[in-house]
């Protein structure tokens, strides 16, 4: 029977989700820590705590205490081993994500389980998950907060609350608005669950998730003082360009709020359509330019179709949506929704495609369960334009998203040869520079220095050069 539960359906999801992210998480182990952000981020947590008050409380823009104590837990938990250490818990954060996603998305038999590799594709291939594979900090951050969002929604989404889950969402809530800004959004998740109809979290729960939340804002503007990112910080992209704080200043410097709106705009556009990228709009460019890649064609057609295909489930749905009769599918693509736009809104500062993982990857989940919804509708249907239909549909999404799918790993690979290279290089571009290291910080980068020279030469992949694979 087509819709019974089928647990061989539902193991083979997991195996699935295991395998994509063991393959991903081996090339991400090979990686070399990072010379740029990454060298210097642990040179800062290698004296003692006294960073996690400092730097972490009484930032000008930034209120991050839990990032500098993530990156200290895992440097005296090295006891010098740090290229292990830290690439080993970036892998075991992708294995994290890899199965909250196949759990949030909880297919039940074979045919839920088909959508489950596209859902699993654009996860791994969206443009906003590239930088969770190759940002520069030492523990990635943004990867975190979609760690927080998924377990967030997961917990949200279960059947009924107990008292453990509001627990667990009191805790998740303080770790995820402590590491980073974008960690607010796991109380929209619970509370956009909770409009839609989920249970998970009791009335109780969300009411002391809301004070946190506004008691996050007395602390960081009323008694810390901390601000948010100005003009003049780093640069962003605007139109067909990215601008240089001084260019940002110059020309929005009087009127900010046109940047600001701007970015709000182009983050939100930039998760459904891809573009722009960052702020600047890279196809429209090309495409002006006479340079257009397959690799742009193949990420504009993969996230468009996706929308496409999200957009149809939600008008199969309408009447559904206006009688408030939700279902669990319908709770998921709500809360990308509600994820989508308050992801953009904390992004006004500066647009940059990691700062929107989180909605990233609440749009792979929606897509699976929009697909299984709209393509069994139409495969059901004996119209014989509506079933051809469907299938074209089906290979666009699956093509484009594989193309997605390895251009991840291909970029993984690409981001080991880069930072070897770097590494090889950095102790003369040092000396050039007169930068002489006191004995025990000089002592780390030689350790380091040594982890990506000697390691294992990542191959100088023909593919690289093939325009399908996205580099920039």
């Amino acid at each position: 029977m087509k819709g019974a539960s089928s647990r061989s359906a539902i193991a083979a999801c997991y195996a699935y989700g295991l395998i994509s992210a063991a393959v991903l998480g081996h090339f991400l182990y090979g990686v070399p820590i990072q010379v740029s952000d990454s060298f210097s981020n642990i040179l800062s947590v290698r004296p003692g705590w006294d960073l996690f008050f400092a730097q972490g409380f009484s930032g000008q823009s930034y209120l991050r205490p839990l990032l500098w104590a993530d990156i200290k837990l895992v440097f005296d938990a090295s006891h010098g081993d740090y290229t292990p250490w830290y690439r080993g818990v970036h892998v075991a954060q992708i294995f994290a994500a890899v199965l909250l996603t196949v759990g949030l998305i909880r297919p039940r038999n074979w045919h839920d389980a088909a959508t489950v590799p596209l859902g699993l594709a654009a996860l791994l291939g969206m443009h906003t998950f590239k930088g969770t594979i190759v940002e520069a900090f030492p523990v990635n951050t943004f990867l975190t907060i979609v760690l927080c969002c998924l377990a967030a929604a997961n917990l949200a989404l279960a059947a009924r609350p107990r008292w453990w889950t509001d627990a667990i969402g009191i805790l998740i809530f303080i770790a995820a608005a402590l590491t980073v800004e974008s960690g607010l959004l796991v109380w929209v998740v619970f509370a956009g669950a909770a409009l839609f109809g989920a249970r998970g979290i009791s009335r109780v729960g969300l009411a002391i998730l809301t004070a946190m939340l506004v008691g996050y804002f007395i602390l960081r503007f009323g008694f810390l003082h901390t601000g948010a990112p100005s003009l003049d910080e780093r640069s962003s992209g605007f139109g067909f360009a990215v601008l240089d704080p001084p260019q940002l200043v110059e020309r929005f410097g009087e009127n900010p709020g046109i940047f600001y709106l701007y970015n709000v705009v182009a983050s939100f556009a930039s998760v459904l359509f891809s573009e722009p990228r960052a702020g600047v709009f890279r196809f429209v460019r090309a495409v002006a330019t006479g340079t257009v890649m397959p690799a742009y064609v193949a990420t504009l057609v993969a996230t468009t179709t996706g929308t496409l295909l999200i957009a149809a489930y939600l008008w199969q749905r309408r009447q559904a949506w206006w009688r408030r009769d939700f279902d669990r599918a319908d709770q998921i693509v709500a809360v990308f929704l509600m994820v989508l736009a308050a992801n953009a809104v904390i992004s006004y500062p500066y647009t940059k495609d990691v700062i929107m993982s989180a909605a990233g990857a609440f749009y792979a989940a929606a897509l699976a369960v929009a697909a299984q919804r709209v393509l069994r509708s139409g495969l059901d249907h004996a119209g014989g334009l509506r079933i051809l239909a469907t299938v074209a549909i089906c290979l666009v999404l699956g093509t484009t998203w594989a193309v997605r799918a390895a251009d991840a790993h291909v970029n993984v690979r690409f981001a080991a040869f880069k930072e070897r290279n770097d590494w090889a290089y950095e102790d003369s571009r040092m000396s050039r520079r007169g930068i002489v290291l006191p004995p025990d910080d000089r002592a780390i980068f030689d350790q380091l220095r040594q982890d990506a020279i000697r390691g294992p030469a990542p191959p100088n992949l023909w593919l690289w050069d093939v325009p399908i694979f996205d580099l920039d």
